[in-house]
Protein backbone atom coordinates (compact mmCIF):
# COMPACT_ATOMS: atom_id res chain seq x y z
CA UNK A 1 0.00 0.00 0.00
CA UNK A 2 3.31 2.23 -0.36
CA UNK A 3 2.46 3.08 -3.99
CA UNK A 4 -0.08 5.37 -4.99
CA UNK A 5 -2.37 3.43 -7.24
CA UNK A 6 -5.52 3.10 -8.45
CA UNK A 7 -8.28 0.74 -6.05
CA UNK A 8 -11.84 0.04 -6.25
CA UNK A 9 -13.26 -0.66 -3.31
CA UNK A 10 -16.14 -3.12 -2.93
CA UNK A 11 -18.92 -1.44 -0.75
CA UNK A 12 -21.62 -3.02 0.54
CA UNK A 13 -22.87 0.31 2.39
CA UNK A 14 -21.51 -0.90 6.27
CA UNK A 15 -19.24 0.72 7.88
CA UNK A 16 -16.16 -1.55 7.38
CA UNK A 17 -16.13 -1.11 3.50
CA UNK A 18 -16.92 2.79 3.91
CA UNK A 19 -13.65 2.99 6.63
CA UNK A 20 -11.73 0.62 4.00
CA UNK A 21 -12.34 2.94 1.59
CA UNK A 22 -11.35 6.55 3.49
CA UNK A 23 -8.45 4.58 4.82
CA UNK A 24 -7.30 4.12 1.01
CA UNK A 25 -8.24 7.59 0.03
CA UNK A 26 -6.01 8.82 2.99
CA UNK A 27 -3.11 6.77 1.76
CA UNK A 28 -3.33 8.72 -1.09
CA UNK A 29 -4.65 5.88 -3.30
CA UNK A 30 -7.01 6.84 -6.67
CA UNK A 31 -10.51 5.50 -4.98
CA UNK A 32 -13.74 4.14 -6.10
CA UNK A 33 -16.67 2.26 -4.88
CA UNK A 34 -18.45 -0.23 -6.33
CA UNK A 35 -21.64 -1.62 -4.60
CA UNK A 36 -23.29 -4.80 -6.00
CA UNK A 37 -27.39 -4.90 -6.72
CA UNK A 38 -28.40 -8.66 -5.52
CA UNK A 39 -31.77 -9.20 -5.48
CA UNK A 40 -34.96 -6.94 -6.24
CA UNK A 41 -35.77 -4.25 -4.34
CA UNK A 42 -31.77 -4.02 -3.06
CA UNK A 43 -31.13 -0.67 -2.60
CA UNK A 44 -30.24 0.45 0.99
CA UNK A 45 -26.59 -0.83 0.25
CA UNK A 46 -26.07 0.73 -3.01
CA UNK A 47 -27.61 4.21 -1.39
CA UNK A 48 -26.08 3.96 1.78
CA UNK A 49 -22.15 3.39 0.00
CA UNK A 50 -23.32 6.27 -2.38
CA UNK A 51 -24.15 8.61 0.61
CA UNK A 52 -20.20 7.51 1.87
CA UNK A 53 -18.48 7.82 -1.59
CA UNK A 54 -20.08 11.51 -2.11
CA UNK A 55 -19.05 12.47 1.74
CA UNK A 56 -15.39 10.95 0.64
CA UNK A 57 -15.28 12.50 -2.99
CA UNK A 58 -14.91 9.51 -4.76
CA UNK A 59 -17.19 7.87 -7.53
CA UNK A 60 -19.49 5.39 -6.97
CA UNK A 61 -20.79 2.61 -9.31
CA UNK A 62 -23.25 0.46 -8.93
CA UNK A 63 -23.59 -3.31 -10.84
CA UNK A 64 -26.52 -4.93 -11.20
CA UNK A 65 -25.77 -8.64 -11.19
CA UNK A 66 -29.09 -9.80 -9.96
CA UNK A 67 -28.92 -12.82 -12.92
CA UNK A 68 -25.41 -13.96 -11.71
CA UNK A 69 -25.88 -13.91 -8.27
CA UNK A 70 -28.98 -15.94 -8.76
CA UNK A 71 -27.33 -18.44 -10.69
CA UNK A 72 -23.80 -18.72 -9.40
CA UNK A 73 -24.88 -18.96 -5.65
CA UNK A 74 -28.53 -18.42 -5.08
CA UNK A 75 -29.38 -21.49 -7.29
CA UNK A 76 -26.58 -23.93 -5.87
CA UNK A 77 -27.53 -23.30 -2.38
CA UNK A 78 -31.03 -24.72 -2.60
CA UNK A 79 -29.47 -27.40 -4.53
CA UNK A 80 -26.78 -28.20 -1.95
CA UNK A 81 -29.40 -27.87 1.17
CA UNK A 82 -32.07 -30.07 -1.03
CA UNK A 83 -29.02 -32.99 -1.37
CA UNK A 84 -28.96 -32.93 2.18
CA UNK A 85 -25.32 -30.23 2.63
CA UNK A 86 -24.91 -27.75 4.41
CA UNK A 87 -23.27 -25.01 1.90
CA UNK A 88 -21.29 -21.57 2.68
CA UNK A 89 -22.92 -19.30 -0.11
CA UNK A 90 -20.79 -16.16 1.51
CA UNK A 91 -17.27 -18.19 0.41
CA UNK A 92 -18.84 -18.55 -3.20
CA UNK A 93 -19.86 -15.47 -3.27
CA UNK A 94 -16.52 -13.97 -2.34
CA UNK A 95 -14.81 -16.33 -4.88
CA UNK A 96 -17.41 -15.83 -7.85
CA UNK A 97 -18.98 -12.33 -7.81
CA UNK A 98 -16.36 -9.67 -5.52
CA UNK A 99 -13.14 -10.87 -6.97
CA UNK A 100 -14.90 -12.96 -9.95
CA UNK A 101 -17.78 -10.37 -11.26
CA UNK A 102 -17.15 -7.30 -9.35
CA UNK A 103 -13.18 -7.14 -10.17
CA UNK A 104 -13.49 -8.11 -13.78
CA UNK A 105 -15.52 -5.12 -14.53
CA UNK A 106 -13.40 -2.51 -12.22
CA UNK A 107 -10.24 -3.92 -14.11
CA UNK A 108 -11.94 -3.28 -17.11
CA UNK A 109 -12.13 0.19 -15.67
CA UNK A 110 -8.30 0.29 -15.47
CA UNK A 111 -8.04 -0.23 -11.76
CA UNK A 112 -4.95 -2.11 -10.63
CA UNK A 113 -5.99 -3.04 -6.92
CA UNK A 114 -9.00 -4.54 -5.21
CA UNK A 115 -10.21 -3.99 -1.40
CA UNK A 116 -12.65 -5.31 0.53
CA UNK A 117 -13.84 -4.63 4.02
CA UNK A 118 -12.58 -8.06 5.23
CA UNK A 119 -11.09 -8.65 8.58
CA UNK A 120 -7.91 -10.60 6.97
CA UNK A 121 -4.50 -9.96 6.09
CA UNK A 122 -2.71 -10.28 2.26
CA UNK A 123 0.80 -10.25 2.65
CA UNK A 124 3.54 -10.53 -0.42
CA UNK A 125 7.05 -11.41 0.82
CA UNK A 126 10.58 -10.71 -0.53
CA UNK A 127 10.54 -13.76 -2.82
CA UNK A 128 7.32 -12.71 -4.07
CA UNK A 129 5.02 -15.12 -2.29
CA UNK A 130 1.47 -14.04 -1.61
CA UNK A 131 -0.12 -15.00 2.22
CA UNK A 132 -3.27 -14.80 3.03
CA UNK A 133 -3.14 -14.71 7.08
CA UNK A 134 -5.50 -14.11 10.33
CA UNK A 135 -6.83 -10.41 10.64
CA UNK A 136 -5.98 -9.15 13.76
CA UNK A 137 -9.54 -8.62 15.71
CA UNK A 138 -10.13 -12.12 17.05
CA UNK A 139 -13.66 -11.53 17.29
CA UNK A 140 -13.76 -10.09 13.66
CA UNK A 141 -11.16 -12.29 11.91
CA UNK A 142 -12.46 -13.66 8.75
CA UNK A 143 -9.67 -15.20 6.67
CA UNK A 144 -11.98 -17.84 7.07
CA UNK A 145 -14.12 -17.10 4.15
CA UNK A 146 -11.58 -16.01 1.36
CA UNK A 147 -10.27 -19.69 0.90
CA UNK A 148 -11.31 -19.84 -1.99
CA UNK A 149 -9.50 -16.47 -3.86
CA UNK A 150 -7.00 -17.83 -6.22
CA UNK A 151 -3.44 -16.69 -5.27
CA UNK A 152 -3.13 -14.45 -8.48
CA UNK A 153 -6.28 -12.51 -6.86
CA UNK A 154 -4.91 -12.02 -3.59
CA UNK A 155 -1.65 -10.69 -5.51
CA UNK A 156 -4.10 -7.83 -6.46
CA UNK A 157 -5.69 -7.11 -2.93
CA UNK A 158 -5.73 -4.70 -0.34
CA UNK A 159 -7.35 -5.64 3.14
CA UNK A 160 -6.64 -1.93 5.35
CA UNK A 161 -8.83 -3.85 8.18
CA UNK A 162 -6.90 -7.10 8.48
CA UNK A 163 -4.26 -4.69 11.51
CA UNK A 164 -7.52 -3.57 13.02
CA UNK A 165 -10.17 -4.49 15.62
CA UNK A 166 -13.63 -3.14 14.79
CA UNK A 167 -13.67 -1.02 17.84
CA UNK A 168 -11.32 1.30 16.49
CA UNK A 169 -12.82 0.88 12.66
CA UNK A 170 -16.21 2.35 14.47
CA UNK A 171 -14.20 4.76 16.01
CA UNK A 172 -13.13 6.15 12.76
CA UNK A 173 -16.05 5.95 10.90
CA UNK A 174 -17.16 8.49 13.30
CA UNK A 175 -14.76 10.71 13.33
CA UNK A 176 -15.12 11.49 9.78
CA UNK A 177 -18.98 11.39 10.29
CA UNK A 178 -19.44 8.62 7.99
CA UNK A 179 -23.39 8.38 7.26
CA UNK A 180 -23.21 4.82 7.60
CA UNK A 181 -21.26 5.18 11.62
CA UNK A 182 -24.05 3.66 13.85
CA UNK A 183 -25.39 1.25 11.73
CA UNK A 184 -25.54 -2.19 12.52
CA UNK A 185 -23.93 -4.85 11.17
CA UNK A 186 -26.05 -8.33 9.82
CA UNK A 187 -25.39 -11.79 10.67
CA UNK A 188 -27.49 -13.29 8.16
CA UNK A 189 -27.59 -14.62 4.76
CA UNK A 190 -28.01 -11.73 2.65
CA UNK A 191 -30.70 -13.18 0.54
CA UNK A 192 -32.74 -15.37 3.10
CA UNK A 193 -35.35 -13.05 5.28
CA UNK A 194 -35.15 -13.72 8.62
CA UNK A 195 -32.08 -16.15 8.22
CA UNK A 196 -35.02 -18.84 8.04
CA UNK A 197 -33.71 -20.71 5.15
CA UNK A 198 -36.31 -23.65 6.33
CA UNK A 199 -39.41 -21.45 5.65
CA UNK A 200 -37.26 -19.86 3.16
CA UNK A 201 -36.46 -22.91 0.82
CA UNK A 202 -40.25 -24.68 1.78
CA UNK A 203 -41.84 -21.47 -0.04
CA UNK A 204 -39.51 -21.79 -2.63
CA UNK A 205 -40.29 -25.55 -3.47
CA UNK A 206 -43.15 -26.24 -2.04
CA UNK A 207 -43.51 -30.28 -1.65
CA UNK A 208 -46.42 -31.24 -4.00
CA UNK A 209 -48.02 -33.60 -2.30
CA UNK A 210 -46.46 -33.36 1.19
CA UNK A 211 -44.77 -36.65 0.88
CA UNK A 212 -42.66 -36.22 -2.10
CA UNK A 213 -39.59 -35.42 0.33
CA UNK A 214 -40.81 -37.37 3.21
CA UNK A 215 -38.28 -39.79 5.02
CA UNK A 216 -37.45 -41.55 8.17
CA UNK A 217 -35.98 -40.51 11.12
CA UNK A 218 -33.54 -43.33 12.49
CA UNK A 219 -31.45 -44.16 15.21
CA UNK A 220 -27.44 -45.35 14.66
CA UNK A 221 -28.88 -49.07 14.09
CA UNK A 222 -31.25 -48.27 11.57
CA UNK A 223 -34.40 -48.91 13.52
CA UNK A 224 -36.98 -45.57 12.63
CA UNK A 225 -38.30 -43.20 15.17
CA UNK A 226 -40.47 -41.08 13.43
CA UNK A 227 -40.70 -39.34 9.92
CA UNK A 228 -39.81 -36.18 8.58
CA UNK A 229 -41.10 -33.77 5.72
CA UNK A 230 -37.73 -33.43 3.91
CA UNK A 231 -33.65 -33.79 4.34
CA UNK A 232 -33.24 -29.95 3.55
CA UNK A 233 -34.85 -29.63 7.03
CA UNK A 234 -31.53 -30.94 8.87
CA UNK A 235 -28.06 -30.51 9.00
CA UNK A 236 -25.49 -32.52 11.19
CA UNK A 237 -25.69 -31.37 15.07
CA UNK A 238 -28.84 -29.75 15.05
CA UNK A 239 -30.84 -30.89 17.77
CA UNK A 240 -33.99 -29.02 17.85
CA UNK A 241 -37.08 -29.59 15.63
CA UNK A 242 -36.73 -33.51 15.49
CA UNK A 243 -40.14 -34.10 16.30
CA UNK A 244 -39.26 -37.23 18.19
CA UNK A 245 -40.62 -35.61 21.57
CA UNK A 246 -38.49 -36.25 25.05
CA UNK A 247 -36.12 -38.71 26.16
CA UNK A 248 -32.21 -38.38 25.75
CA UNK A 249 -30.60 -35.33 23.89
CA UNK A 250 -30.57 -36.32 20.36
CA UNK A 251 -28.52 -34.66 17.08
CA UNK A 252 -28.43 -35.19 13.37
CA UNK A 253 -25.33 -37.01 13.13
CA UNK A 254 -26.45 -38.33 9.60
CA UNK A 255 -28.61 -37.18 6.21
CA UNK A 256 -28.69 -39.39 3.01
CA UNK A 257 -30.69 -37.72 0.73
CA UNK A 258 -30.61 -41.02 -1.56
CA UNK A 259 -32.82 -42.55 0.79
CA UNK A 260 -33.95 -39.84 2.43
CA UNK A 261 -33.00 -40.84 5.65
CA UNK A 262 -32.22 -38.59 8.57
CA UNK A 263 -29.95 -40.30 11.46
CA UNK A 264 -30.05 -39.17 15.21
CA UNK A 265 -27.79 -40.17 18.07
CA UNK A 266 -26.43 -38.91 21.17
CA UNK A 267 -23.73 -36.33 21.80
CA UNK A 268 -20.57 -39.19 21.91
CA UNK A 269 -22.17 -40.17 18.04
CA UNK A 270 -21.04 -36.38 16.91
CA UNK A 271 -17.41 -36.73 17.04
CA UNK A 272 -15.57 -37.87 14.15
CA UNK A 273 -11.47 -37.68 13.27
CA UNK A 274 -10.90 -38.45 9.26
CA UNK A 275 -13.03 -36.83 6.64
CA UNK A 276 -12.52 -36.14 3.13
CA UNK A 277 -12.13 -32.60 1.10
CA UNK A 278 -13.21 -31.64 -2.23
CA UNK A 279 -12.74 -28.75 -4.76
CA UNK A 280 -9.67 -27.79 -2.99
CA UNK A 281 -8.01 -24.56 -3.65
CA UNK A 282 -4.38 -24.64 -2.54
CA UNK A 283 -2.51 -21.39 -1.38
CA UNK A 284 0.59 -22.72 -0.53
CA UNK A 285 2.90 -25.62 -1.09
CA UNK A 286 3.10 -26.25 2.92
CA UNK A 287 -0.83 -28.03 2.36
CA UNK A 288 0.72 -31.23 0.60
CA UNK A 289 3.69 -30.82 3.23
CA UNK A 290 4.25 -33.61 5.25
CA UNK A 291 5.90 -32.05 7.87
CA UNK A 292 4.04 -29.09 7.70
CA UNK A 293 2.31 -28.78 11.31
CA UNK A 294 -1.53 -27.73 10.21
CA UNK A 295 -4.76 -26.18 11.76
CA UNK A 296 -8.22 -27.46 10.06
CA UNK A 297 -11.01 -25.32 10.93
CA UNK A 298 -14.68 -26.59 10.04
CA UNK A 299 -16.96 -23.37 10.54
CA UNK A 300 -16.10 -20.47 11.07
CA UNK A 301 -16.75 -20.22 14.64
CA UNK A 302 -14.00 -23.00 15.18
CA UNK A 303 -10.67 -22.79 16.74
CA UNK A 304 -9.06 -25.32 14.66
CA UNK A 305 -7.44 -28.31 15.77
CA UNK A 306 -4.27 -30.36 14.85
CA UNK A 307 -4.50 -32.42 11.44
CA UNK A 308 -2.41 -34.38 8.96
CA UNK A 309 -3.38 -33.91 5.41
CA UNK A 310 -2.73 -36.57 2.81
CA UNK A 311 -3.44 -35.71 -0.55
CA UNK A 312 -5.46 -38.42 -2.46
CA UNK A 313 -6.04 -36.47 -5.79
CA UNK A 314 -5.55 -32.86 -7.75
CA UNK A 315 -8.18 -31.85 -5.34
CA UNK A 316 -9.18 -34.48 -3.12
CA UNK A 317 -7.65 -34.56 0.20
CA UNK A 318 -8.11 -36.97 2.93
CA UNK A 319 -7.80 -35.11 6.80
CA UNK A 320 -7.18 -36.64 9.87
CA UNK A 321 -7.47 -34.77 12.83
CA UNK A 322 -5.35 -34.97 16.60
CA UNK A 323 -8.25 -34.75 18.43
CA UNK A 324 -11.63 -35.61 17.43
CA UNK A 325 -14.21 -32.38 15.70
CA UNK A 326 -17.81 -32.46 16.45
CA UNK A 327 -20.65 -31.59 14.06
CA UNK A 328 -18.81 -32.14 10.69
CA UNK A 329 -21.28 -31.04 8.32
CA UNK A 330 -20.40 -31.81 4.40
CA UNK A 331 -20.69 -28.62 2.49
CA UNK A 332 -19.37 -26.54 4.80
CA UNK A 333 -15.75 -25.17 4.44
CA UNK A 334 -12.98 -27.07 5.89
CA UNK A 335 -9.99 -24.29 6.10
CA UNK A 336 -6.31 -25.51 6.93
CA UNK A 337 -3.60 -23.05 8.53
CA UNK A 338 -0.05 -23.37 8.97
CA UNK A 339 0.13 -20.18 12.03
CA UNK A 340 -1.63 -17.41 11.23
CA UNK A 341 -1.42 -18.06 7.49
CA UNK A 342 -4.33 -19.61 5.27
CA UNK A 343 -2.01 -22.36 3.13
CA UNK A 344 -6.13 -23.64 1.73
CA UNK A 345 -9.42 -24.77 1.55
CA UNK A 346 -11.80 -27.56 -0.02
CA UNK A 347 -15.31 -28.77 1.09
CA UNK A 348 -16.50 -31.18 3.42
CA UNK A 349 -17.79 -34.18 1.25
CA UNK A 350 -20.79 -36.70 2.68
CA UNK A 351 -19.92 -40.26 3.35
CA UNK A 352 -22.46 -40.90 0.42
CA UNK A 353 -20.49 -39.58 -2.26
Amino acid sequence: MMTKSSVAVAMSGGVDSSVTAALLKQAGHRVAGFTLRLRDGDSDGSDSAGRVCETLGIPHHELDVREEFRRLIVEPFIGEYLAGLTPNPCVNCNARIKWGLLWNYARGMDFEWFATGHYAKVEIGQNNEVRLLKGLDPLKEQSYFLWQIPIELLRVTMLPLGVRKKTGVRAIARELNLPVAEREESQEICFIPGNDYRTWLNDLYPDPDGKTRMGEMVDRSGRVLGLHSGCHLFTIGQRKGLGLGGGRKLYVTGIDPRTRRVEVGGEDDLVRSELMIGAVNCLSPRLYNAASRLTVRIRYRDHGVEATVDRMGEDLLNVRTGEPVKAVAPGQSAVFYDGDQVVGGGVILPDWL
